[in-house]
This record gives C-alpha cells, structure tokens and sequence, in this order.
C-alpha cells in the first residue's frame, strides 16, 4: 500500500513537473482550466470523505470548517495547492502568502480547511489572490 502511494505521488510530481514546464507568461493562455486541474479538483472532493473514514481511527486533530464537514487532511492541502500550482505558479504563491507562509508545509492544522476552501476558489477562478480583495 505504501509503495502504492509512493508511486501515485511520484507519478504526480513528474506531472506537475511537466505542467509547470509548459506553462505560458501570465495572460498569455485561456482563462478556462485545463482538463487535470478540474480532475484534480473534483479528486479532492471525491476522495476526501475516503481519507476520513481510514483516518477517523486515528487521532486526527485537524477539524472541519463546518460540523456536516469531513475533516480536511494535508493531502487536501497539496492537491489544492497542486491544482492552483498548474494554473499559476505566482497565484499558488500568492494564495499561500494570504494564510502568511511560504510553503503548505507551514501550514497549521487549523488553518487547512480555510486554506483548502480559499484555494479550490482560486483554481475555480472565483478569486485572484494576486487582487487585494478584503
């Protein structure tokens, strides 16, 4: 199983890899997203009640934003971070500098829900976290 894992996460990064490779200048592509991302997105929907029921056996200390919610686990965080990532490098760094850090990896538990949340809107095209919008 952990072989497993360890190969889908290689087999992600050399995807991403390869996506940031060819990614154009900033307005120089289509503002739809790209087929991955939006199978990236609904992945992250999809599997996260999964990951919550192997993980409610465990002490997950992480909380969901809302009482309904699956709790949100760090793998929620990267395939956010990854969707926005293929858009726009600058606007994963931009979306990261909002919740004040430079890596998902500073991230607090607390702060992933919200962060999941906000992120999923980036890659949506909901938000622009390079626009001030307080």
């Amino acid at each position: 199983m952990l072989e497993t894992r360890i190969a889908e996460l290689t087999a992600a990064v050399e995807a991403l890899t390869k996506a940031i490779g060819s990614m154009q200048a900033p307005g120089a592509g289509s503002a739809s997203l790209p087929p991955e991302v939006v199978a990236e997105l609904k992945a992250i929907n999809k599997d996260a009640p999964n990951e919550t029921k192997k993980s409610e056996t465990a002490s997950s200390t992480s909380q969901a934003s809302s009482p309904g919610s699956a709790p949100v686990t760090y793998d929620d965080v990267k395939r956010a971070t990854n969707a926005v990532s293929k858009i726009s490098r600058e606007k994963a760094i931009a979306g990261l500098a909002r919740f004040g850090v430079s890596s998902a990896m500073k991230l607090t538990e607390q702060q992933w829900p919200g962060y999941v949340d906000y992120m999923t809107k980036v890659a949506a095209g909901e938000i622009d976290p390079e626009a001030s919008h307080e």
